[in-house]
């Protein structure tokens, strides 16, 4: 039967693709489907491929039976029906088989049901803690103290998610609820596919519950930014505080940000700007300018700005005269413990080892800066810090000298004492003639001229006996009253908008930072410029050069200001 059954020259397979059907024909492959095709429970219903029609002419009473199989099947069969108008063209029956839509919805059916069942099991199955982390917690959102934190926020379980997730003690029902809440703007497909700004709004709240300090960067920020873009969790035990270099660059980079942040700087209260003064530290303040430090700076390896201290015309103002170069390599500069002055000789880190001790008298300079005015009396020194200690010490010069034969030189008697104040003022006034022209001689002599090579006594190298005032500091006269002697002033702070640590480049030499063998001026700045510090921070270098190795984000928020909304 089947050999008879051939296809029709003009047959179009396509024609029998019923893509809205989900079951075809078995003998399809063949090229011989049947027109009436599977049910639409996939049962063959194949009989025969006609239906036969009784046609009668006019004045007959049983007329003749005619084969309806269409042109497409093969048109009327040579037999035709049989007597009794069946069909003679018996259809073997099929198998059906799925179509192509049908199978592909058995799989999306499939997959869809799997992947519910497989979230269920996640969710609420012994796992659930672990499908929920997608990788381990940093070291600052673990361990017990931070459970007990997490615990006093909320009371629900959870293991210290819900001190960020606040919803993941509820049901599926309300993580979609909670999701469609976070900004409808932001689940529209544009906002998903393109590289726009999140309603991280949520989840900022939930940060700033403990870390409401750390909320603000600037008065003038154009557009502030989430804490989740920069800090990014479960990346790792210490992936949370690292800032990636474009994260600064996406903001201070941006021309039109920094724009904007200029001129809305214009309109605030300078006071708003003022860094706040460190108690005990003498620093060196930049000065504000019109426009802010809105700069446009993409790395700072790249165009970062030369720092401040080292920009043309920036000078030291310490009053206080001091020769680096002379120090380091004269020849008249004695020995301090057998050998010649380096830079640890004076410079010593702090207790942190970020910064250098201040530079005291007593502790760096006196050692070879004796305040010897009486060569005849070695042990009798001037008092140093204030101008009127020693003003009223030299104007009681008797008082000191018998104190000093009493204490330091062991002579007994009113008389034998009276006898060696008297000598020591006569050898004195030989030399400063008045008492006058001696307060004269030690505040405003200096080595360089005056009366100050007498009373300094200097004939060669050795460690310098007094030789006035003037030598180091500034000294200012004043009618009938005790000379100004101007503070130095030493700044401890230099660079007061970054962070630096002498402790971390311990391994680098001083000078290798500090040129301070050619310098002869107190005005001269010693600070390293840009160039040097990019010569290993850098990616050359091989150091890191993330803008937060120096400077940080977070501020305190100045009195009256009021923030703007998070993107």
């Amino acid at each position: 039967m089947s050999d008879a059954r051939v296809p029709s020259p003009d047959f179009d397979r396509s024609r029998y693709e019923r893509p809205n059907k989900d079951w075809i024909c078995g003998h399809a492959a063949e090229g011989c489907p049947c027109r009436i095709g599977p049910s639409p429970s996939g049962q063959c219903r194949a009989t025969t491929e006609c239906s036969p029609q009784l046609v009668c002419k006019p004045g007959e009473t049983k007329g003749t039976w005619k084969c309806t199989r269409p042109k497409e099947w093969g048109g009327p069969c040579p037999q035709g029906p049989n007597p009794d108008g069946t069909c003679c063209r018996a259809i073997e029956r099929c198998r059906p088989v799925r179509s192509l839509r049908n199978r592909r919805g058995l799989v999306v059916r499939a997959t869809v049901a799997a992947a519910f069942a497989s979230l269920i099991i996640a969710l609420t199955g012994p796992s659930r803690e672990t499908f929920l982390n997608p990788a381990p917690l940093s070291v600052h959102h673990t361990g017990p103290e931070f459970e007990k934190m997490a615990a006093a926020l909320s009371p629900a379980p959870g293991r210290g998610c819900v001190a960020c997730h606040r919803e993941v003690s509820e049901g599926p029902s309300h993580w979609v609820r909670s999701a469609f809440a976070a900004g409808r703007a932001s689940l529209r497909p544009e906002q998903l596919a393109l590289a726009t700004a999140k309603d991280f709004s949520r989840i900022d709240a939930n940060c700033l519950s403990c870390h409401a300090d750390q909320s603000f960067h600037q008065p003038n920020l154009a557009r502030d930014t989430s804490c989740s873009v920069c800090h990014r969790e479960h990346l790792g035990r210490a992936s949370l505080l690292p800032v990636a270099v474009q994260n600064c660059a996406d903001c201070h980079g941006d021309r039109a940000q920094m724009a904007a942040a200029a001129q809305r700087g214009r309109t605030q209260p300078a006071a708003w700007f003022a860094r706040p003064a460190i108690p005990g530290v003498i620093a060196v303040e930049r000065v504000r300018p019109p426009e802010g430090f809105t700069e446009v700076i993409h790395s700072f390896a790249t165009d970062h700005p030369e720092f401040p201290p080292r920009r043309p015309g920036a000078r030291d103002r310490t009053a206080l005269a001091f020769n680096h170069a002379r120090h380091l390599t004269g020849d008249d500069v004695p020995l301090l413990n057998g050998k010649k002055l380096e830079c640890a000789s004076c410079h010593q880190p702090d207790g942190s080892g970020a910064f250098m001790q201040r530079i005291t008298f007593e502790q760096n300079c006196r050692p070879c800066h004796s305040l010897q005015f009486d060569e005849r009396n070695p042990g009798l020194q001037l008092p140093h810090g204030d101008a009127a200690f020693v003003r009223a010490f030299l104007r009681s010069l008797p008082a000191q000298y018998a104190d000093h034969a009493v204490r330091h030189l062991g002579i007994t008697g009113e008389k034998a004492i009276a006898d060696y104040v008297a000598a020591q003022m006569l050898a004195l006034r030989d030399r400063a003639r008045t008492g006058e022209l001696l307060e004269e001689q030690v505040f405003f002599s200096d080595l360089r001229q005056g009366p100050a090579a007498r009373l300094a006594g200097l004939d060669g190298p050795g460690r310098a006996k007094f030789a006035g005032c003037a030598t180091c500091h500034v000294v200012t006269a004043q009618p009938n009253a005790t000379p100004v002697i101007a503070p130095p002033n030493i700044p401890d702070r230099w660079m007061t908008h970054a962070e630096f640590s002498h402790d971390r480049h311990a391994q680098i030499g001083c000078t290798k930072c500090h040129d301070a063998s050619r310098s002869r001026l107190t005005a001269d700045i010693l600070l390293p410029d840009r160039q040097t510090c990019v010569e290993c921070h850098s990616p050359k270098g091989g150091v890191n050069f993330a803008c937060t190795e120096c400077h940080r984000y977070h501020n305190e928020p100045p009195r009256g200001w009021t923030p703007t909304p998070r993107q």
